[in-house]
């Protein structure tokens, strides 16, 4: 019962981000656009010295995931905690009804 909670919270959580929020948000950054200094983006400007080149690069790497969206370890993380949260506070309403405890308002 708490696994099926718990994996039904993180997946419902996990599935929001990848199909719900992670479009959204890229809709709106390309809306935006990316944030400039001297004229470059960010990006741009770290590029053009060649350690940040080879130490971003290989950073890159550590937290690609190979997702055709873009969904990236980070956001993994983020939404499976989103997840936990979720799961966790399903599982302590549960057990507070469980012990004849109203957690749900009534008006």
């Amino acid at each position: 019962d708490t696994q099926v909670i718990m994996s039904i919270a993180n997946g419902a959580a996990l599935a929001l981000g990848r199909w719900g929020f992670l479009p959204y948000q890229r809709r709106k950054v390309e809306e935006a656009g990316l944030p400039t200094q001297n004229g470059d983006t960010h990006l741009e400007a770290g590029l053009k010295e060649d350690f940040a080149s080879s130490k971003l690069s290989q950073e890159a790497e550590v937290f690609s995931t190979g997702d055709p969206a873009g969904f990236t370890l980070i956001d993994v993380m983020a939404w499976g905690s989103i997840g936990h949260v979720l799961g966790y506070a399903a599982l302590a309403a549960k057990n507070a009804n469980d012990l004849g405890v109203v957690v749900s308002p009534h008006w």
